[in-house]
């Protein structure tokens, strides 16, 4: 049986989950990681992606993060994000008007638009399409 371990996941604006876990897993801007119990210590960079959190075994739960970071130590694991949803909180039409937005603004480019805003662009269309890749793949979780 997997051993439990601490787990606090923090946005700006709340406490998203507080307690403990035998497995998380996010998107970081090296690729996908899963964490267990007694992990080596580490601190990355968290890119837009989904987050799995498995309180216990044969448990688990999917949502959304953002940008931020995941720090790894002995005591728990600390993940800090822009934003965290989990799926009945995306409001699918809101994130589908997001999406086709940020697709408009990458194909049709004004004179205006430098590389920074062709990149917050590309930014905000992956949070829209993982928001609902995320939503819509809510109804395979484990509960």
């Amino acid at each position: 049986m997997p051993k439990p371990f601490p787990l606090m996941v923090l946005t700006p604006e709340r406490e998203f989950y507080n307690g403990s876990a035998v497995y998380v897993g996010v998107n970081t801007i090296a690729g996908s990681i899963g964490v267990l119990a007694d992990h080596v210590p580490m601190v990355s960079a968290l890119d837009v992606g989904t987050l799995v959190i498995e309180p216990d075994e044969g448990t688990r739960r999917t949502a959304f993060h953002s940008e931020g970071f995941i720090e790894v130590r002995p005591d728990g694991v600390y993940i800090l994000a822009q934003a965290c949803e989990w799926p009945e909180e995306i409001d699918e039409k809101r994130a589908l008007e997001a999406e086709e937005r940020a697709k408009e603004r990458i194909s049709h480019p004004d004179e205006e638009l430098n590389l920074t805003t062709m990149a917050h662009s590309k930014v905000a269309l992956m949070r829209a399409m993982t928001r609902r890749r995320i939503k819509s793949m809510s109804t395979t979780d484990t509960k």
